[in-house]
């Protein structure tokens, strides 16, 4: 029974935690330059100065909490017209702009050496191993109802339905 606590208590707390925990390679090269990013931790944004492009740290439904440097709440999944208008509809640090990213844009932050979740824990420190939308409807196809998607479990994009479900993070253009 010792055995048992000594080992499943400390998994159980693990799993428990609000924060991703990426499995990185050192053999393999990074792709998303952390010091290219400007990090806001007051209001839970980074900025890219080379695309211009500010990102929320946190998922949609989540909040950004400066006083513990994390994101609390519960990440939503919606379908995809929903993210439309949540980014709609969405203020943070006085910014309401915000939108849903295209697919290369979004495929922008995936870094290479990690996986589960697929980016940079200190940039996106809550991102789920899970599907997120893009802006990127899907053209040249008999189907009308696909937009692309990015799994972060890995870092692929594919192609979903616009009913299904998904997480969101938002973005904006920074404009000077």
């Amino acid at each position: 029974m010792r055995k048992f606590i000594k080992y499943f208590m400390p998994a159980s707390l693990a799993l428990m935690t609000n924060f991703a925990h990426a499995f990185c390679s050192d053999e393999v090269a990074t792709t998303v330059d952390t010091s290219a990013y400007v990090v806001d931790s007051e209001n839970g944004l980074v900025t890219e100065a080379a695309t211009g492009l500010m990102w929320q740290m946190c998922n949609y439904g989540e909040t950004w909490q400066a006083s513990a440097a994390r994101c609390d709440g519960v990440a939503k999944t919606v379908n995809w017209q929903q993210a439309l208008q949540a980014s709609e509809q969405t203020s943070v640090a006085g910014y309401d702009d915000w939108r849903l990213p295209n697919v290369k844009e979004l495929m922008q932050i995936i870094e290479r050496s990690c996986a589960e979740p697929a980016t940079q824990d200190s940039l996106f420190p809550s991102t789920k191993n899970e599907v997120y939308w893009t802006s990127s409807p899907v053209f040249n196809t008999s189907i009308d109802n696909l937009v692309w998607t990015v799994h972060f479990k890995e870092g692929s994009n594919a192609q979903k339905d616009k009913s299904n479900f998904n997480f969101v993070r938002f973005v904006r253009k920074v404009t000077e």
